[in-house]
């Protein structure tokens, strides 16, 4: 027993070692072998992601162009002008902007998505009215498909988290819209590294000098700043800044800048880059990957070459693979290319074909057999669903849908401050409450309790920290009403240790006893708000609710730490007194008068009861 409570006690002590760490480092940079790099870095109090309800930041909601153009030319001799036009669409019952060509006959007409039979009887609409049109071509741009919808999500999450906003929020919102929220994307955050010793305040004067007053600057350690500004700094005002800095402060070495509103709807904006390269590699791929080291070159082979791309399985294996369709130009460069490098007539060939959408790689797949018809498949360990995914991310780069900005507002901080100084007050109020309850009702166990509800906030925040979880109000929600399922387990522990006290046990017995006799009520308690956990999360999955998954979230990480601090924390430190020689004063242990028990008085079983 002795050697497991010592286990248990260093095990503890390292995870609040760990967690203490954590929240004391306001950023945190770490290579893991074989798990890439854990890099936080935020602004919140204790280096916490806030979310936009808390630090500000940008609401953006997109909707997809689509619509139709028309040009329309009439005869000559024909009496029109925009207004006659625009009454004969009005009596086909399509609004659209007209607008004359030159000084001729010929009309641009301009409106929502026409088809193929509105578009008829829009042109009976102008020959009923005017004439028989000399011309009538339209341009559509049809409305999206839920595959298209899906790839321009994927496209723009990804440019926003490049960008390196807070958490953002993207989302769908009916057909055709699309709703960002950048939390932090109202001003620009400055990360400088100076080559010599740097001082805060004559930092913060410089930067107040420039005309921004409102700017935070916090020191990182090892002549490294961070530079919060509420105002965003274009192109100019951030070279004007760096040059200044390297004037008046010292030698810059690294200047990073992130934020800014019109930087994330710059990326959001852009066409997706998808590209086709050539990639020699270290070793023939005959069976084998591609090894480095390995370059790649350019063929003019992109996403605009691309007709179609999508999921089916192969009719002779039966596993998923992605098929794609390249027009005549697309179809004669993929033929050069997979003729000079396939595998089927050149066994020592150390080529692949690497596939990037917007600088990232997508697959690297090794051509096998010359293709001339620009149709070919890509097989690999596939399902359904990775098939699909990577389906929709090569068509959605030849094909983005269009988007077009139809509301910005920008949401301030300042009464999302307010409610985390009053949430984080509320907290602690209600936390000392409760300790001061505790120690005062239950003794020296209460200061068990204290301790454990500590570690419990502890572990907690370094978690949200670590995941990272982005802290909104319905999170700090979840997270202190987890304090007081915290709070009944440790309580419902001391009062069967004082049940079993009443009846006679020492204190070594009472402990262990009044523990396995309170576990079962604390695991079902706690089971419970776990599936209630999961079954929010589900729904608020499915139904959008970002709010409902925030307080689950949080409130099922709460219960796991405090069914942990339970267990683990209270059972040892309660152990712990014992073994200092508390165990002869168990009157420290429950706030009743013990009566003494009787020569030769066998404790007697508890009977019932919570």
């Amino acid at each position: 027993m002795r050697r497991r409570t010592i286990l248990l006690t260093v095990f503890i002590v390292a995870v609040l070692a760990v967690s203490v760490v954590a929240l004391a480092l306001p950023e945190i940079h770490i290579g893991i072998p074989g798990l890439g790099r854990l890099d936080r870095a935020d602004t919140g109090p204790l280096g916490l992601k806030l979310g936009l309800d808390l630090q500000g930041g940008a609401h953006l909601v997109y909707q997809a162009d689509t619509g139709t153009i028309l040009g329309v030319e009439f005869p000559e001799d024909a009496e029109v002008d925009a207004d006659m036009v625009s009454e004969a669409l009005a009596d086909a019952n399509y609004d659209a902007a007209v607008s004359q060509i030159g000084d001729g006959p010929a009309y641009r007409i301009s409106g929502e998505y026409l088809s193929p039979e509105r578009r008829d009887a829009v042109r009976q609409a102008l020959v009923e009215a005017i004439a028989e049109p000399v011309e009538f071509v339209n341009d559509d741009t049809p409305p999206p498909t839920a595959e298209q919808m899906e790839g321009a999500l994927s496209i723009i999450s990804r440019r926003v988290n490049l960008y390196g906003t807070e958490e953002p929020i993207v989302q769908r919102f009916g057909d055709d819209r699309i709703i960002v929220q950048l939390p932090g994307a109202s001003g620009s955050v400055i990360t400088v590294r100076f080559g010599d010793s740097a001082d805060v305040e004559k930092l913060g004067s410089v930067i107040a000098g420039q005309g921004y007053a409102d700017a935070e600057v916090v020191s990182l350690g090892a002549n490294r700043f961070r530079i919060t500004t509420g105002t965003t700094l274009d192109i100019a005002d951030r070279q004007a800044l760096e040059t200044l800095l390297a004037s008046e402060v010292g030698a810059v070495e690294t200047y990073q800048v992130t934020g800014g509103i019109d930087d994330a709807k710059r990326l959001i904006g852009e066409t997706a880059q998808l590209e086709f390269l050539r990639r020699q590699c270290g070793a023939p791929v005959v069976n084998a990957p591609c090894l480095p080291p390995f370059t790649d070159s350019s063929i003019g082979l992109t996403g605009d070459d691309l007709d179609d791309a999508y999921a089916n399985t192969d009719q002779t294996t039966g596993e998923w693979v992605v098929n794609i369709q390249f027009n005549g130009r697309g179809a004669e460069l993929f033929g050069q290319l997979t003729g000079d490098i396939n595998v089927q007539n050149h066994p020592q060939s150390n080529e692949v074909i690497a596939v990037f959408l917007d600088g990232r790689e997508l697959i690297a797949p090794v051509a096998r057999v010359h293709i001339r018809d620009g149709r070919s498949q890509i097989s690999g360990n596939f399902n359904r669903e990775s098939a699909r995914t990577l389906a929709i991310q090569l068509k959605s780069g030849s094909l983005p849908v269009p988007l077009t900005l139809i509301q910005e507002s920008a949401v301030t901080s300042h009464l999302g401050a307010e409610s985390l100084k009053r949430s984080l007050r509320a907290g602690l109020v209600g936390l000392a409450l409760v300790l001061i309850f505790v120690i005062a009702y239950y003794r020296a166990a209460g200061v068990v309790a204290a301790v454990a509800l500590i570690c419990y906030a502890v572990v907690t925040l370094a978690i949200f920290k670590l995941v990272p979880i982005t802290l909104t109000l319905p999170h700090i929600g979840g997270f202190i009403l987890s304090i007081g399922l915290a709070v009944d387990a440790n309580i419902l522990i001391f009062e069967r240790i004082k049940e079993e006290i009443r009846l006679g046990r020492s204190l070594a017995s009472a402990m262990e006893v009044g523990f396995n006799r309170a576990w079962p009520a604390i695991r079902d308690g706690n089971v419970s708000t776990l599936i209630t956990c999961v079954v929010l999360l589900w729904f608020g999955n499915r139904l959008g609710g970002g709010l409902i998954n925030g307080f689950a979230l949080t409130l099922l990480v709460g219960v796991l730490v405090s069914m942990f601090t339970a267990v683990l924390v209270s059972r040892n430190l309660l152990q712990a007194l014992h073994a200092v020689g508390l165990g002869r004063a168990a009157s420290l242990f429950t706030p009743e008068k013990i009566q003494p028990r009787a020569s030769g008085q066998r404790p007697q079983s508890a009977q019932g009861g919570r």
